[in-house]
C-alpha cells in the first residue's frame, strides 16, 4: 500500500515556525525570525486551505497547524522581546546621557 506524501507547504510551515521561534529570541536577527514566523502562518494557512479543498494530502494537517501555532507564538514573543530590549537599551542610554 502506497503511503501518502506529506505536502511541501506543510513541512515548510513547520520549519519556518521552528526557525522563527528560535531566532525570535536572538537580538539583531530577531527581525528575520519575525519574517519567518509570518511566513509560517501564511504558508500554513495556504496549506490548510489546500487540504480542505482536497488538493493536498491530509497527512500534512498537523504540520501546518503546528507551524502556524509556532509562528504565532514567535510573533508575539518576538514583539515582547523587542519592546523589552528597547526599554532596557533606552534605560541604559539615558543613564549615560
Amino acid at each position: 500500500m502506497a503511503e501518502e506524501k506529506r505536502g511541501t507547504l506543510a513541512v515548510l510551515a513547520l520549519v519556518f515556525g521552528i526557525v522563527g521561534f528560535v531566532i525570535s529570541w536572538i537580538p539583531i536577527v530577531n527581525y528575520l525570525g519575525f519574517a519567518l514566523s509570518v511566513a509560517a502562518v501564511v504558508v500554513g494557512a495556504i496549506e490548510l486551505t489546500r487540504i480542505s479543498k482536497g488538493n493536498s494530502s491530509s497527512s500534512g494537517r498537523g504540520f501546518s497547524i503546528a507551524g502556524m501555532v509556532l509562528g504565532a507564538i514567535a510573533i508575539v514573543s518576538g514583539v515582547i522581546f523587542s519592546v523589552l530590549l528597547a526599554q532596557i537599551i533606552g534605560g541604559i542610554w539615558s543613564a549615560f546621557v
